[in-house]
């Protein structure tokens, strides 16, 4: 059946806004019979109604669609077909690779192979790459091979490596060069002996270093350094490698170290001739990239002459960030110039990243320098100097800074309290003294001050601070009266208890819910009965927090009230409730809870299967263990955790498999329930789970908290690994021996 003729006629207009009109309808048609006419529109010179084809055979690729649109790929005339039908088959995805593999072993014609090769790159799937890698050995037209080594290496995986390596064994220097950025893109150091030598070829040295950059192996700095030292001119590639390997994906456990290692072997190894031209090259170059690259290197240098250069750019947008952090990488010879510029800074901008460079670096020689701005007009600016000067540790601005209690801003107000917290602290003969003003300063008429220098007293516990506290409790403003509450709850104070009592039934809202959270830490008996009264309390918040102290309790007059609203209440009134009584570990809130596993809301369900893991009993575990495959992944994760705290070896087979559930967050739970369920059969799926670079750090920390059951298997796998996980297991290994040394 063919298409309407009226529709043809449409298709086949001068008007490309009729054509795209006729494509859309045509698209959207249900009948075979629209096929030819689909495919005639493919090649349209207007790319609206190319598009449009492309989106109608998205929705409905079956089997024809996908035949005829790699007969398109060979067409020799029309460009926009080729590209709209590879486009089609992109989008598809993976349905397609079964007829791709069929044509490329079967096409003659290397265009199309070409084609089909770099549809395969950009599908990868597991069929699609065991194919490349076949067609790779007897492929005879060196641009096909070349596209095949190239979609090898967009793949990532390591199994494509023997294959490429027997390339750079053969002559042509156009397929090694490939071969080389494949290796680069697939990031494993196995490659890096065939690679490196490749650098006396001239025409490689730019893949080489590159590929090197994305390999990301600190153990190939010191080649970089030496290729920056020897070459006469400026090697921008291999600045650009080392910048890279300094800021590739690490374990959180080396990253930090080999960080620092790269910059300071630079600064002893990097040419004092070369850095004039690493500041011409930041000062001319019209490319981003590399201008913030050579910022961050010119850091590194620890040369004098880069420091104006680094402050130039921290007046403009696009650099500030990154000229900002090289100028703490450059360190404490940067202050003196920084503290100059700061004097005569205008933008808000450019003090702020001052400030913050020498609240990383400053010293008391800052002091002077900062000082102006505790009075600026942006309360950031303010808040940012204070913070500096409680930073610097140094007691001469303390005065300063208790000035600063009643400022206009929060944020500062905090910032102040802090400094003069941390100062008091570091310097203790200067007690006292503070003492004295803090004394005077609760008497003030500002509410702020008194609020922030009570804080201050009981930060750096005054004298009589306890009965300063229940002075401020009972006083006639609400927000002294919570503060003081608020600052109780950090005290296991007996004498306290009566007072956050009475508290509990204040007139203010605010009050009565610091109270709830202070009682929760000190937990007088007498608080049982008033917080139970709080689960009436007409503000949702207090009778969410009366439940959460509640279950802190974990007294059994609470579990009465609190099922009721678990069954009446407000969502978060109802979380609290089941959180509250999961914590009571009693069998007899099984069922309730169990109900609460069903309910619609699925952070109810959340907080059930959370709440489950304290609650006895074999019917318990095995509704945790069914939760496992819930399809949520909320729930997955909440059960996950639940066997984690429950401890049940029973739990470990179906916690290993939760190592590789498709959800991230599920991932992490599991290894968080492995690590407090230890146990020697963990080991190999924690050592596959190492491959995985969003549980990595995860896994590393359960392996080191438990070195005496790990550590010899550990010494085994390293042993036997292949480089991707040899340098990650010898970091764990490191770190083990750091922490049995400090312990």
């Amino acid at each position: 059946m063919s298409a309407n003729p009226e529709l043809i006629q449409q298709a086949r207009s001068a008007d490309p806004d009729m054509r795209q009109k006729a494509a859309y309808l045509v698209s959207h048609s249900s009948d075979a019979g629209d096929f030819p006419l689909m495919f005639e529109l493919l090649g349209d010179k207007d790319w609206r109604v190319r598009k449009t084809i492309v989106d109608g055979f998205v929705r409905d690729p079956r089997g024809e669609v996908i035949e005829r649109l790699l007969d398109a790929l060979g067409d020799p005339e029309n460009a926009g077909r080729r590209n709209s039908a590879t486009e089609a088959l992109v989008r598809i995805g993976e349905a397609t690779v079964p007829a791709i593999v069929q044509r490329l072993r079967s096409h003659p014609e290397a265009g199309v192979r070409l084609a089909l090769v770099n549809l395969l790159g950009d599908l990868r799937s597991d069929d699609g790459f065991e194919v490349l890698r076949e067609t790779l050995e007897n492929e005879s037209d060196i641009n096909v091979a070349s596209s095949i080594i190239s979609s090898l290496g967009k793949f990532r995986d390591a199994a494509a490596i023997p294959p490429l390596l027997r390339i750079l064994q053969r002559s042509d220097m156009w397929l090694k060069f490939h071969a080389v950025e494949a290796l680069g893109e697939i990031g494993d150091r196995a490659a890096l002996p065939a690679i490196l030598p490749l650098y006396a070829e001239k025409s490689l040295r730019k893949p080489v270093l590159e590929a090197i950059g994305k390999i990301g192996d600190a153990g190939t700095i010191n080649f970089l350094l030496k290729v920056v030292s020897e070459e006469e001119k400026l090697n921008v590639t291999a600045l650009r490698a080392l910048v890279r390997i300094a800021e590739a994906d690490r374990p959180r456990i080396v990253e930090k170290n080999e960080r620092e290692l790269i910059q300071r072997n630079f600064r002893t190894s990097f040419p004092a001739s070369k850095v004039d031209e690493l500041i011409d090259q930041a000062q001319s170059t019209a490319k981003r990239d590399v201008r913030a690259f050579i910022l961050k290197l010119l850091g590194w240098s620890g040369d004098e002459r880069a420091i104006a250069v680094l402050l130039s750019f921290l007046d403009q947008p696009e650099t500030a960030e990154v000229a900002a952090q090289a100028l703490i990488d450059f360190g404490p010879l940067a202050v003196p110039p920084i503290l100059d510029a700061l004097q005569n800074a205008q933008e808000d901008e450019v003090i702020a990243l001052e400030l913050r460079v020498i609240n990383a670096i400053g010293s008391t020689e800052s002091i002077g320098a900062v000082l102006p701005f505790l009075d600026h007009e942006n309360a950031m600016i303010r808040r940012m100097a204070i913070e500096t000067l409680g930073e610097l540790m140094h007691p001469s601005p303390v005065d300063y800074l208790l000035a600063k209690l009643d400022d206009s801003d929060v944020g500062a107000q905090q910032a102040a309290v802090n400094a003069v917290s941390a100062l008091v602290s570091a310097f203790p003969e200067i007690k006292a003294d503070v003492l004295s003003k803090i004394r005077r300063l609760l008497q003030s008429k500002s509410v702020p001050a008194k609020l922030n220098s009570l804080s201050i007293y009981v930060n750096i516990q005054g004298e009589g601070y306890h009965d300063e506290l229940l002075l401020a409790s009972k006083d006639s403003d609400s927000t002294i009266r919570q503060k003081a509450v608020s600052l109780m709850g950090k005290f296991s104070e007996e004498r306290f208890g009566d007072q956050l009592v009475l508290s509990l039934a204040d007139e203010s809202a605010s009050v009565r819910l610091a109270a709830i959270n202070a009682v929760v830490r000190l937990r007088p008996e007498k608080g049982i009965e008033p917080l139970i009264s709080s689960l009436e309390d007409s503000d949702v918040w207090i009778r969410t927090a009366a439940a959460q102290a509640l279950g802190e309790y974990g007294h059994a007059a609470a579990i009465e009230p609190l099922m009721r609203h678990l069954e009446s209440d407000l969502p978060p009134v109802r979380i609290a409730a089941i959180e509250a009584l999961g914590k009571s570990g009693q069998a007899s809130v099984r069922n309730v809870l169990f109900r609460c596993t069903t309910d619609p809301d699925i952070e109810i369900r959340r907080a059930a299967v959370l709440a489950l893991a304290r609650v006895p009993g074999e019917e318990v575990f095995r509704r945790l263990m069914d939760s496992m495959s819930d399809h949520d992944w909320r729930i997955r994760a909440a059960a996950a955790a639940a066997l984690g705290i429950r401890a049940d070896s029973k739990a470990l087979s179906s916690l290993h498999r939760a190592l590789e559930d498709s959800d991230t967050y599920v991932q992490e739970s599991a290894v968080l329930a492995l690590d407090k369920i230890a146990d020697r059969s963990s080991f190999p799926h924690l050592l596959k789970g190492l491959e995985n670079p969003a549980i990595l750090d995860n896994i590393g920390d359960a392996l080191i908290n438990h070195k005496n059951l790990y550590r010899d298997l550990l010494e085994e796998a390293w042993r036997t690994a292949d480089s991707r996980r040899e340098a990650i297991i010898a970091a764990i290994l490191s770190a083990m021996k750091t922490e049995g040394a400090q312990s």
